[in-house]
């Protein structure tokens, strides 16, 4: 088994996956640094999986396949951005080869977002970030994207780690510190990111039941009280993750 990572542009992520003799890159963004992170392991991934179709999350895809002959995965319903090879919309798990890999249909940040897990990672893309979630300015739904943290991400495993398609923890944490500020696991993750940075490293990856204690929008129902002291009156956990992204969209640093 490899797993590895790589950082290119500002912030983005791409991931690489291998079992045996197969092997997938996830949101290949720029094509030289995801054929890099597979040349350094020596491995020719024959399989590319879309988290959702944005750009700069699915820019390499082409030049990726045209040099692996790969097949790229992803949901039909963010064709309009790429076109995936398969639609994994309704496929509960992926069986690439030696690779198994379970899908999380999670439409809001677009219609097609994705999430992936393999072996006790969870690759969120741009729907769940370190202490934040993603925008939905960009032909996404706020409360489809509500739906999808109420109902597919609150039931996954505690043990998952996050993996997401940007480090925006910087940016994400002082949001959720102002909205709480004695969240003690969002003051240990902001203080380790720093810590990561000011060593020169990519912060570690935190389970998801750490996630849910430092990110609010994994426990907006706890939030109802601050968001009332705020102006917004929320009846339910739904309408509290809607008042939250509405928040965060004026927030500094806004992602």
């Amino acid at each position: 088994m490899i797993f590895d990572r790589r950082r290119y542009g500002k912030d983005n992520y791409v991931y690489l996956l291998a079992e045996g003799e197969e092997a997938a890159l996830v949101d290949p963004g720029d094509p030289d640094v995801a054929l890099r992170l597979a040349s350094a392991h020596g491995i020719r991934p024959r399989f590319v999986l879309h988290t959702h179709g944005h750009f700069d999350h699915t820019g390499g895809s082409a030049e990726v396949v045209r040099v692996l002959k790969a097949v790229v995965y992803g949901s039909a319903a963010d064709a309009s951005f790429y076109p995936p090879d398969i639609d994994v919309a309704g496929q509960g798990e992926l069986e690439l080869g030696t690779l198994r890999v379970r899908v999380h249909e999670v439409p809001g940040h677009t219609p097609g977002s994705l999430l992936f897990e393999w072996r006790g990672l969870l690759f969120t893309g741009d729907t769940l970030f370190w202490g934040g979630c993603g925008n939905c300015r960009h032909g996404g739904d706020p409360s489809r994207l509500a739906q999808s943290f109420l109902s597919v991400i609150g039931p996954l495993d505690d043990d998952l780690r996050v993996h997401p398609g940007h480090d925006y923890a910087e940016a994400n944490l002082p949001f959720a510190l102002d909205l709480e500020p004695s969240n003690e696991e969002a003051h240990v993750r902001l203080g380790a990111v720093r810590s990561a940075r000011g060593r020169g490293e990519e912060p570690p990856a935190p389970a998801l039941g750490d996630e849910r204690r430092a990110n609010p929008f994994l426990h907006p129902g706890a939030l109802i009280p601050a968001l009332a002291r705020r102006g917004h009156a929320c009846r339910d956990a739904r309408e509290a993750f809607l008042a939250l992204r509405s928040l965060r969209d004026v927030f500094r640093g806004a992602s």
